[in-house]
């Protein structure tokens, strides 16, 4: 039975995603989740466990817009389907 390790509830978040690399690459991704310490997003190119993304999401709802930038790492990745499923837990920005 696995142990669930969040602390903060869910919510279902199916949503374009701008994410930055460390190099400076750009990608638009598929979100599937958040919560107020994570979010999880799917993805063709794998991402390593360890690595920093910054991320951009328009989390408003109902013709209303609010962006919410983060920076945040790579927990948890799993394979399925020709899908990457990437977990990453966001870290107060020092900027």
């Amino acid at each position: 039975m696995m142990h669930e390790k969040r602390q903060r509830r869910r919510i279902r978040f199916m949503k374009p995603i701008r994410v930055t690399t460390e190099d400076g690459e750009r990608l638009s991704i598929m979100g599937l989740d958040f919560s107020m310490e994570g979010l999880g997003f799917k993805t063709t190119q794998p991402r390593d466990i360890g690595e920093m993304l910054r991320v951009s999401m328009n989390i408003g709802g109902h013709g209303r817009s609010h962006v919410v930038n983060a920076l945040g790492e790579v927990v948890h990745r799993r394979y399925k389907d020709k899908t990457f499923y990437i977990g990453m837990r966001f870290y107060k920005d020092p900027k």
